[in-house]
């Protein structure tokens, strides 16, 4: 029987003494165990709730989240769970291989259904917008390819209330199509399949589902309860149908947030413009956002100086499931990093610091030995590569990352980027970085609770940092290191074998004439009989008379003590062989 943990209740943020206190053990045992899980810190500095949760584990106590401070908001998830609030807009994601008529879709949709009030022929300005249906608005986001949502997800922010699965008609189930299904059923959502371009005369709607039924999607009509609809972009067909089914996955869920008090959400992209600076896509989950309103994302805070609708609109205010483009940020944040108003921009000041003062803490640079540990662990496998996984902040520094990276080669072995993507590290990083036999290193990210646990007991190397040049250094260096060194050997001397003076098992002392040449302590004495190679050994000492030397020159008689198993006769010639190992040098 499983003995059950015991819980305790910490905060969002508390200092390692806190946290000895709650779990009724020694400070000195809590920092030992911070330690193990790479986090240096002492008796009063902070640490946060995830990383407080996997030290607990480890320590046999398991966390829950403790009664937020008088003036904090709920937070989303739990304000949706209590049933408080009012009833929003589903966001629904739309998801599939390439080509097989994503954007399609969600233009005809954007251009036919746009919201009320709105001019018609709309151009999409952000990467999210919204349509009416009904009387019902529908938030759709379109940010390019799966691994935002990913992303997202990872970091514990449920973006996606409903995820269309996008299979075209004619080709089927593809890669991306099956990658999409398993990040639905990852994020637990419901889903709804858009079967595309049934307006094609090829178009087989019945092999897609039998192909579907493969991966444990059945349709009604396959004895299941899965929905499918067939759609096309280009005559309308389905569409409508595929609203409603949308709807009705929203109503089942009875979606509700708080459309008053302070905003909280989710950053959805981010860009940089050379006129505003920042530019940040946001989705509102809860309470409404105002232009002026003072907010901390991550370890950032800044002020909204503008917003704009999907449209490109100037607006003052927005509310729950809205998509807006925001102006205020004084550095990118990380996609899926959530942001909260907060009171004044003096409390944001404060809970930025702070919350900078333990992202500092847990970004400890690696320690020399880890980084040889891990050149070791490479050099071991054989590996002339490294394989790295790299996560950054913002597209900007990943970018830089990629082109230094890839100045960083030798003749012997280079870097392989085998994974990269923005964003903090994630489970689905850490399971890459194993399949590749790799390691992560992430720039300005943390690494999120679940990813932590993962990495450690598979045990990837997770190095993050916030210097590019310190970042580059250590890779070098690991690079280096981790590549054998070359072997040279230089044939650098002659000799006859005169007398054998003592004989064991692993060592000779034998009395040789130098006829060439010279040889020297540490050297390798290679012997032969005719054309027949008897052995080798290394050269432990040498003896001139009575008297131990450093160095046998030609023309003089000398004793050499040699580990050697083979038999050795005298007149059995003798080649000394100095072997040196060069280091790798960057190409």
């Amino acid at each position: 029987m499983v003995e059950e943990k015991k819980q305790i209740a910490i905060p969002k943020i508390l200092t390692v003494k806190a946290l000895a206190e709650a779990s009724q053990l020694p400070v000195t045992q809590v920092i030992r165990e911070l330690l193990k899980n790479g986090v240096l810190a002492s008796i009063n500095d902070n640490i946060d709730f995830e990383t407080a949760a996997i030290i607990a584990d480890d320590l046999g106590f398991e966390v829950i989240s403790a009664k937020e401070e008088e003036g904090e908001s709920l937070g989303p998830t739990q304000r949706i769970m209590s049933g408080e609030g009012e009833l929003r807009a589903p966001v629904v994601v739309v998801m599939g291989h390439v080509d097989h008529g994503k954007t399609s879709l969600l233009d005809y949709i954007r251009k036919t259904k746009v919201v009320e009030g709105e001019s018609g022929g709309i151009t999409q300005h952000i990467g999210a917008y919204q349509v009416e249906y009904k009387n019902h608005k529908i938030t759709f986001l379109d940010t390019p390819g799966h691994e935002a949502f990913s992303t997202i997800r990872a970091q514990g922010a449920r973006v996606m209330d409903v995820a269309i699965l996008v299979v075209a008609a004619d080709e089927g189930i593809k890669p991306q199509t099956i990658e999409a299904i398993e990040l639905v059923r990852a994020a637990k959502v419901p889903f709804v399949v858009a079967v595309t371009k049934m307006d094609k005369p090829e178009a087989n709607i019945g092999r897609v589902e039998q192909e579907l039924a493969a991966h444990e999607i059945v349709t009604e009509k396959w004895g299941g309860k899965d929905v499918i609809v067939g759609v096309s972009a280009k005559t309308g067909e389905g569409v409508d149908e595929l609203l409603e089914l949308v709807l009705l996955q929203a109503d089942l869920a009875e979606l509700r947030a708080e459309d008053t008090g302070p905003a909280t959400g989710i950053v959805i992209e981010t860009r940089h413009d050379h006129k505003v600076g920042c530019l940040v896509t946001f989705l509102v989950q809860q309470g409404t956002l105002n232009v002026g309103d003072s907010f901390v994302v991550g370890d950032k805070h800044g002020r909204i100086k503008s917003m704009e609708d999907a449209n490109g609109k100037r607006i003052k205010s927005a509310g729950p499931s809205m998509p807006v483009q925001l102006t205020g940020f004084p550095s990118s944040p990380s996609v899926g990093e959530q942001l909260q108003v907060v009171g004044s921009e003096k409390e944001a000041r404060q809970v930025s610091t702070q919350r900078l003062k333990k992202t500092t803490a847990r970004r400890v640079s690696v320690k020399t030995s880890d980084l040889s540990h891990l050149s070791s662990q490479i050099r071991a496998a054989h590996a002339s590569n490294l394989n790295i996984v790299l996560k950054a902040d913002v597209e900007g520094s990943l970018e830089a990352i990629k082109n230094q990276i890839s100045q960083i080669k030798t003749d012997k072995g280079k870097i392989n980027l085998v994974g990269e993507g923005l964003g903090n590290v994630a489970e689905s990083d850490v399971l890459a970085a194993e399949g590749e036999k790799a390691f992560i290193v992430g720039f300005k990210v943390d690494v999120n609770a679940p990813a932590r646990k993962l990495a450690k007991k598979d045990d990837i190397k997770v190095l993050t940092y916030d210097v590019i040049y310190e970042l580059t250094d250590d890779l070098t260096k690991i690079l280096l290191e981790s590549i054998q060194p070359e072997k040279v050997e230089m044939s650098i001397g002659k000799a006859t074998v005169l007398k054998i003076f003592r004989d064991t098992r692993n060592e000779k002392i034998i009395g040789m004439k130098v006829v060439k040449g010279k040889a020297q302590k540490g050297d390798r004495v290679r012997f032969s009989r005719g054309e027949e190679f008897i052995g080798e050994g290394g050269i432990k000492s040498i003896k001139r008379l009575q008297e131990e030397v450093r160095e046998a020159s030609a023309g003089d008689d000398f004793g050499f003590q040699v580990a050697i198993t083979e038999k050795i006769k005298p007149d059995d010639t003798a080649e000394f062989v100095h072997i040196e190992y060069k280091k790798v040098i960057l190409s």
